[in-house]
């Protein structure tokens, strides 16, 4: 075998564990959760002032 058929296994076999890998937690679902839920939203605290609904 030639060294670029060598590489283009290789290449093909981390091509292949990288589909096979895992999402992680930070991205997706995980991270979505609760982002459009008003109740646990806060507010900036700059926001807040300007407002005058206050921090407490």
């Amino acid at each position: 075998m030639k060294k670029t058929d060598l590489y283009k296994n290789l290449a093909l076999k981390v091509k292949g564990q990288m589909k096979q890998a895992a999402v992680p937690n930070r991205f997706g679902k995980a991270n979505s959760e609760g982002v459009n839920d008003p109740r646990k939203a806060t507010l900036n605290p700059l926001v807040a002032k300007l407002l005058g609904k206050g921090t407490e």
